[in-house]
């Protein structure tokens, strides 16, 4: 009897299996284990959702690029953790660099899991290739994906990164202000010190009048680097917020077109087999319509010999009678 780690890795390959044999090879799964008598299993198995089609790219991506999708995986968690010291003020450099890193694997990703839909002659359309990414995102930088992440499957699209995560990280990735930046700059004394020589070489010149001249007075204290770091970070923030925003709608949208989708591949799953049974009953009605056809036709022909025969029979009656009729008397 297979183990419950043979049986996940049996699972594994079906959701990696072309779609359009999903059905029959999940059936068969099931039946042989009923046959083992491992019911429970066979209930969990019988009752696995066809992936969508974005999930099953995911699905071919894990068994195609394994490479990337490990080195996309390990820079995501390298994020998370370099988020946690980026919030404390230290690493941020590190967590910007791990942010590119996921997002440009994430990027050529989902060309090549485009690609492997256009080699199934089913050429990828936009919003497809849009819940791809969304997919590979959640796989990299949301903690919530991490049970997908282990086992190495998809069954449906997953759950974009909440806002808190996506927000997070892109405000954590942000450069981050010197806190010695921050200090007040020293206070401008030149023109203070020009008042004051100049205050002296009138007291020393002859003059009718002795004219004192009083010192500029000192600019007002403005710390601008400050101000300037807390309007940047504010307008960082409204940023994030609004990318996370639309980012929010747009997957919002996606998953509705997906679900969409998802019924209509439902409907597909149970009409074509509905569509074949009518075509195969159709096409044994024509041939019972043939062989009746035939059938009649050789009735025919035998009602015609029948006919026939009959008329012979008849007219070798009437001459028997004749010819006994003419028979001498003796």
């Amino acid at each position: 009897m297979a183990s419950k780690t043979g049986l996940n890795a049996e699972i594994r390959d079906l959701y990696r299996l072309p779609p359009e044999e999903f059905t029959a090879v999940r059936n068969a799964l099931a039946s042989r284990l009923g046959k083992d008598k491992r019911k429970d299993d066979a209930a969990e198995v019988k009752a696995l959702p066809k992936p969508t089609p974005s999930a099953w790219a995911v699905n071919a991506l894990f068994e195609r690029q394994e490479q990337k999708m490990d080195a996309l995986i390990a820079a995501g968690k390298r994020a998370r953790a370099a988020q946690r010291e980026a919030v404390a003020g230290r690493g941020a450099e590190s967590l910007r660099e791990a942010i590119r890193l996921a997002r440009g694997l994430a990027d050529e990703l989902r060309w090549d899991a485009a690609q492997i839909l256009a080699e199934r002659g089913r050429p990828p359309s936009r919003d497809l290739v849009e819940r791809i990414a969304a997919n590979l995102q959640a796989i990299a930088f949301s903690p919530a994906a991490a049970e997908q992440v282990s086992r190495g499957w998809l069954d449906r699209d997953l759950d974009p990164p909440g806002f808190e995560v996506l927000a997070g990280l892109q405000l954590a990735g942000s450069p981050v202000v010197d806190l010695a930046s921050r200090r007040p700059p020293p206070e401008p004394r030149r023109e203070e010190k020009k008042a004051k020589a100049k205050e002296k070489e009138e007291e020393r010149a002859p003059a009718p009048r002795k004219k004192k001249v009083l010192p500029m007075p000192r600019p007002p204290r403005r710390d601008e680097a400050r101000e300037k770091a807390r309007e940047a970070e504010e307008a960082r923030r409204r940023e994030a917020a609004e990318q996370a925003r639309r980012e929010k709608e747009a997957e919002l949208h996606r998953r509705r077109i997906a679900v969409a989708e998802e019924k209509v591949e439902h409907a597909r799953s149970e009409a074509d087999p509905l569509r074949e049974e009518a075509e195969r009953l159709e096409s044994e009605a024509a041939e019972a319509r043939r062989t009746a056809e035939r059938a009649e036709q050789a009735a025919a022909k035998a009602r015609e010999k029948a006919d026939r025969a009959a008329e012979r029979l008849a007219r070798a009656g009437e001459e028997l009678r004749q010819v006994r009729s003419a028979e001498p008397v003796s």
